[in-house]
């Protein structure tokens, strides 16, 4: 049992490690706001088509992802907005608040928790539901916070933007280029596989970089209830939902780990953004993505050791 809670925390420390080495850089002056920003971008478009090509291209999708995981992942996180919504509706009665705190409760910073530590787990190249499972998630999260927003601002959702957005997200454009070569049997030279193999490794550790130097440690609110509600909703409460489904209906090892990463993972960098400039309180978000960032540190590997105790992977 000893070995098996070693084996979980260990998935995570790397990804904590980077986090302390980002809020140490922002900490000490090294890397001002504008400077990540500028960074988290570049790295956005750059490398991170390139983390999904690596981890699709080559790969046995078919063995990999079956239609029961695909319908459970896309279902369970549209459960989980249609709950968030349901119930902040319920709980809140601000219109500024209720979309920052719908999308906290939902939608999951993936890309830079998920890889890592899948990772860590089971080893680069075993990891395919991981990158499969993210290219559908990631338009829906895109989709449905525009729809959240726009909703409580009272604005119209532009049909034509979404699809842009969709099309020309880089996370999606790297799995439909692995997914085209491919399908056209095209095998890339050694030189050219060796150069993407390295841009995709560089890709999570610069991006939880900067992930900890974008986390603004200062000046919280006094909103506890609010954050109290969000957190454990997000660290907590659908994890265990997610995990528990997931298991019942008999998906394991890699595969469950895909999930459980999907549901356990902090709430997305990206919210802060959003919220901010769609009409939502952008503070609390940039708050929720801190404290949970933070504390995901510990609720991932207590769900991953559960899981292993368990035998599920």
């Amino acid at each position: 049992m000893l070995q098996n809670f070693i084996i979980c925390v260990n998935a995570v420390i790397p990804s904590a490690i980077y986090l302390v080495i980002g809020i140490i850089l922002k900490l000490s002056g090294s890397v001002t706001d504008e400077q990540v920003r500028k960074f988290t971008h570049l790295v956005f478009i750059t490398l991170y088509p390139f983390i999904m090509f690596d981890n699709l291209y080559g790969k046995d999708i078919a063995g990999n992802m079956d239609m029961k995981l695909g319908l459970y992942a896309v279902g369970f996180t549209f459960f989980q907005l249609a709950l968030s919504w349901a119930f902040v509706v319920r709980i809140e009665k601000d219109n500024y608040e209720r979309g920052a705190m719908i999308q906290a409760l939902y939608r999951s910073n993936y890309v830079l928790m998920g890889f890592p530590i899948a990772v860590n787990l089971f080893g680069k190249g075993n990891i395919t539901a991981v990158a499969i499972i993210m290219m559908l998630v990631v338009p829906f999260y895109n989709i449905s916070a525009v729809v959240i927003f726009e909703t409580f601002r009272g604005g119209r959702v532009d049909v034509r933007d979404m699809i842009k957005r969709i099309l020309t997200n880089p996370i999606i454009d790297g799995g439909i280029a692995a997914l085209i070569v491919m399908v056209l049997g095209i095998k890339l030279p050694t030189a050219v596989e060796w150069t993407v193999t390295s841009l995709s490794d560089a890709t999570s550790p610069i991006a939880m970089i900067l992930l900890g130097a974008a986390l603004n440690l200062k000046g919280f609110s006094s909103d506890r209830k609010r954050i109290l509600i969000c957190t454990l909703g997000k660290l907590v409460v659908f994890p265990a939902v997610g995990i528990a489904g997931a298991v019942m209906l008999g998906i394991r090892d890699v595969q469950l780990i895909a999930v459980t990463l999907m549901v356990a993972a902090p709430v997305a960098l990206a919210s802060y953004a959003m919220a901010s400039s769609m009409g939502g309180n952008g503070k609390l978000a940039g708050e929720l993505v801190v404290i949970t960032t933070i504390t995901s540190c510990f609720t991932i590997p207590v769900f991953l050791f559960i899981l292993k105790t368990g035998g599920y992977f």
